[in-house]
């Protein structure tokens, strides 16, 4: 057909474009998806394995991973513990860098001209579309069977068996091409690719904050959720292949409708209309500051709103934290997890509980932040920064507000969750005064100002490889939510800026109180990193794509 004309052509174009991303893909998926193969082995003995089988069905690890198909304490072994904490934390990463490759691969191009350049010649109109659908099938079955073979050769017990392990592979890899045609079928509906990616990593959160619910209320409802199918197979328990068909399924009905918007719409033009501006600029415009507030305005709705909602759920199950002490405290992993001792009651329970959740809403908070300051080097890569700059406007007023309104950006994030979970945990038994929740959840602010840091130095120094923060991101939320489970020695776990914002609890050591001394060294250092990448910024020549 016409309309798939050159697509192979267009396919060997892309593999030479991408090869290099292809070959750190999947790297970072077998070092992310199977570094943990064998440690959850060591930590679950027959004599622990009632209180971790209770661990791991409580509602905090449940919340963060979803639940474990194992119903007999017995049955709950190292592969089967594995195989419930894994897949969702491995898919919320990848999903991700999907999302973005497939957008950027598709709207982005046309926005810049490459479609419209491609399309003067004799190929079809689907022809990238389906090159990158190929390739992206196909680098994911490849990633299916690498990750196999390296959980396979790494021999843990109970992981033996290599159709179980191409069954955690494929839950992850059929994932990761789900949300990339989910992504695609968005791209034709919206107007441009910030506001497609925008929207498709909105679905994303929107879903995990769904099956948040289902999992702990009723878990039969989590099948209506696409999200909740990448746990649902219950690898090395049930080992069940329906989600899996179900995953590819959904996989295969956005592509379709996918082709057919595409096939009826305009080059860079999407099916919701962008909205007609004002016919004179509002008072917000009539400043730099103001620019770039507009330029995220909807986002930055989304996003606080999204966090809000995100500490009111999380909130909601505070009360229910105090079921897990009993026989929690005979738990060496569980003591080191949740640093409880055998006088540990349900309100120390929940602050603990609560700890967790702080860093979760500190590294979403973190990803929103960082969203916002990368857009001072996108605007730069567009040649949109030579028109600014042909005003009267400084490279200090420019760095000064990216940077500034980035950190504003991250307090008020922040801010936003912890209220909402102020507010939801009212209810519980054992209710957190406000002055004691705003204390410990606003410090963490502080590890993502010095995330902020690290970007303004990549913009100054490697403008074009600042993406490389989003890998300081998943190895922090690797680290942060499974690093002790899985026992990294400290000088791992200190990768991540968030590990040491709070004392170790202890007898005289309530949780959640701030290590401030350290606090304050992290803001000097900060600091320090923002004055430095200004000097970086101001010296150097703005770039281009």
């Amino acid at each position: 057909m016409i309309v798939f004309n050159n697509t192979t052509m267009m396919m060997r174009t892309l593999f030479k474009r991408d090869w290099i991303k292809f070959i750190f893909w999947i790297i970072a998926l077998i070092a992310f998806a199977a570094s943990g193969v064998g440690k959850l082995e060591a930590a679950i003995t027959p004599v622990n394995q009632a209180s971790m089988y209770s661990l791991f069905n409580g509602p905090a690890l449940v919340s963060l991973f979803g639940p474990t198909l194992v119903t007999v304490p017995k049955q709950f072994t190292g592969a089967a513990a594995f195989g419930s904490l894994m897949p969702l934390i491995t898919v919320m990463v990848f999903a991700i860098i999907t999302i973005i490759y497939v957008i950027n691969r598709t709207r982005k191009d046309e926005e810049e001209g490459i479609s419209e350049l491609l399309r003067s010649f004799q190929i079809g109109k689907l022809a990238n579309t389906t090159s990158l659908v190929v390739e992206l099938f196909v680098l994911q079955l490849f990633m299916t069977f690498a990750l196999a073979g390296s959980i396979q050769a790494q021999g843990a017990p109970g992981m033996g068996i290599f159709t179980d392990n191409l069954l955690f592979a494929a839950t992850i890899t059929s994932q990761s091409f789900m949300w990339g045609m989910l992504a695609l079928l968005l791209a034709q509906i919206f107007p441009e690719s910030g506001s497609a990616k925008g929207n498709a990593i909105g679905l994303f959160f929107i879903l995990y904050i769904i099956r948040m619910g289902t999992d702990i209320s009723n878990g039969s409802l989590s099948w209506l959720n696409p999200l909740s199918w990448c746990y649902l197979t219950g690898v090395y328990v049930e080992d069940n292949w329906l989600p899996i068909v179900l995953t590819l399924a959904l996989s295969l009905f956005a592509l379709i409708i996918s082709y057919i918007l595409e096939l009826k719409r305009d080059l860079a033009a999407g099916y919701i209309q962008e909205t007609r501006g004002k016919a004179h600029a509002g008072r917000l415009l009539h400043n730099f500051t103001g620019l770039v507030f507009h330029q995220q305005r909807t986002s930055i709705f989304v996003w606080i709103l999204g966090l809000f909602v995100l500490g009111i759920t999380y909130g909601s199950m505070t009360d229910k934290i105090g079921s897990l002490v009993g026989g929690a405290s005979k738990n060496n992993y569980v003591t080191k997890i949740l640093s409880i001792t055998s006088t540990t009651n349900s309100a120390l329970m929940e602050q603990e509980f609560l700890g967790t959740v702080f860093l979760v809403v500190a590294l979403i908070s973190s990803c929103f932040a960082i969203a916002s300051l990368f857009r001072m080097i996108s605007e730069e890569r567009k040649n949109r920064q030579e028109q600014i700059y042909s005003m009267p406007i400084s490279r200090f007023k420019v760095y000064i507000n990216y940077v500034g309104i980035a950190w504003g950006l991250g307090a008020l994030a922040q801010f936003s969750g912890i209220f909402g979970l102020y507010l939801s945990q009212q209810s519980s038994s054992n209710a957190i005064s406000a002055n004691k929740i705003f204390e410990s959840g606003l410090v963490w602010v502080f590890g993502i100002f010095f995330i902020l840091s690290l970007l303004s130095l990549l913009i100054a120094f490697l403008p074009r490889s600042a993406s490389l923060i989003w890998v300081y991101m998943a190895v922090a939320f690797f680290i942060g939510i499974i690093g002790k489970l899985l026992d990294f020695p400290n000088w791992v776990l200190n990768i991540n800026i968030f590990n040491d914002l709070m004392k170790v609890p202890s007898l005289s050591v309530m949780p959640n109180t701030p290590n401030w001394p350290v606090v304050i060294f992290i803001l000097l250092v900060t600091l320090l990193f923002t004055v430095i990448g200004f000097v970086g910024y101001h010296r150097r020549d703005l770039i281009s794509e």
